[in-house]
């Protein structure tokens, strides 16, 4: 019943999801509410296990303090980025506006040293001054053009001047701006460097018990089946035969997701998906695992800590957050049952509900969740099952 409870409340989720792709009016409230159903149902998880505490749980609320300190740090850079660029326009505009000023004045004060050259050159003078009226009546118009030039001239002056100054305001403001989310990204580092020590501080104390019970079968029985738990009725239950794994351990990996299968189905990409970072694929899909217990149901690549984990195809957040033996953990919807899965992360940048495209920077390699050595662990699933991924990319 309890297992039922838990994919009933997923289920819920991933309907959300599917909602909030739908209309995109009421964005905030719609992710607010998915964002709330996934945060009971992690408590649902937590609360319906019963396996014995584990020393990794130490971990976790530092873990997942060091991921939500780098993805604020990552919101400001890209803030700081955006103000600048912001900055960089305006000051342009004021450039532009300043140069047009100076065009004005010119101009001013050319028609300022014609009207002085021709006196004040009003109507009955020149009905008096005796000249021929066709004449008389052509120099009125002219009079009159000047006038109109000088006019508008002179407002447009003004609407520059006062554009000048709305601007050198705004320029001003974007700088102040720029200036605080310096000083926050300063404190989130900070903030970052004591998390790292503590948690560092916290695993060395514990790597020996951490390592003893990665290796028990019962252990590795547990992830796999909390990380079942998670990901069950994300979509409708169908059977896939795995293809057979086309590479072995060890292999070199380089060629990255880029935005060139962006918006693609992701039943068509079979062949054409990129493995989500550069490393060492050092476990594969249906390999067993030394010491025994369930066979490996994605690959692992080493690879080193911070490096950028990409998206393999567009789709939206379905999951992310810390789970026991998976450490930082993000699960992509692809839509029609298929869904992606990105572990053992130092850092998520995206959340719950947030569209990504192929290729988008989602996470930083890591070694969370007690994972000995930094890496990604990567699985793809259809319809909860999962697939070899090696036999989908390039």
């Amino acid at each position: 019943m309890r297992t039922l409870r838990l994919g009933t409340i997923l289920l819920a989720c991933i309907v959300s999801v599917s909602t909030a792709q739908a209309t995109s009016d009421p964005r905030q409230r719609e992710l607010k509410e998915l964002r709330s159903r996934i945060d009971q149902l992690k408590k649902e998880i937590e609360q319906a296990s019963e396996d014995r505490a584990e020393a990794a749980d130490s971990l976790k609320q530092s873990e997942r303090r060091i991921s939500d300190v780098n993805r604020a740090l990552r919101e400001l850079d890209e803030r700081q980025l955006s103000l600048g660029e912001e900055l960089k326009a305006i000051q342009g505009e004021i450039r532009q506006t300043q140069r047009a000023l100076d065009n004005q004045q010119a101009h001013l004060a050319e028609l300022l040293r014609q009207y002085q050259r021709q006196g004040d050159a009003d109507a009955l003078k020149l009905l008096l001054s005796g000249k021929n009226p066709g004449e008389a009546t052509r120099d009125l118009t002219y009079y009159r053009h000047i006038g109109q030039a000088r006019s508008a001239l002179i407002h447009a002056h003004q609407s520059n001047l006062e554009r000048l100054d709305a601007l050198q305001r705004q320029a001003e403001e974007r700088k102040a701006r720029i200036e605080k989310v310096k000083r926050e990204r300063l404190q989130q580092r900070q903030a970052l460097e004591k998390e790292k020590k503590a948690r560092q501080q916290l695993l060395s104390s514990l790597s020996q018990q951490i390592q003893k019970q990665r290796k028990e079968v019962a252990s590795l029985v547990r992830d796999e089946r909390r990380l079942s738990q998670l990901i069950e009725r994300l979509s409708r239950l169908a059977r896939q035969s795995p293809a057979k794994p086309p590479t072995s351990p060890g292999r070199q990996t380089s060629q990255l997701p880029d935005a060139s299968l962006a918006g693609l189905d992701f039943a068509k990409l079979k062949g054409r998906l990129a493995l989500p970072v550069a490393g060492t694929i050092t476990a594969r899909f249906g390999q067993a695992r030394e010491g025994g217990g369930p066979s490996w149901k994605g690959v692992f690549i080493r690879a080193p800590e911070g490096q950028p984990v990409r998206a393999v195809a567009s789709g939206r957040v379905a999951f992310a957050d810390w789970l026991r033996g998976f450490g930082n953990l993000l699960v992509l919807d692809h839509g029609d049952g298929f869904l992606s899965l990105y572990s053992n992360n130092e850092s998520l940048y995206k959340q719950v509900g947030d569209s990504v495209r192929a290729g988008d920077v989602v996470a930083a390699v890591g070694n969370t969740g007690g994972q000995s050595e930094h890496g990604l662990y990567f699985e793809l699933r259809h319809q909860g099952k999962p697939f070899d991924p090696l036999s989908w990319v390039k």
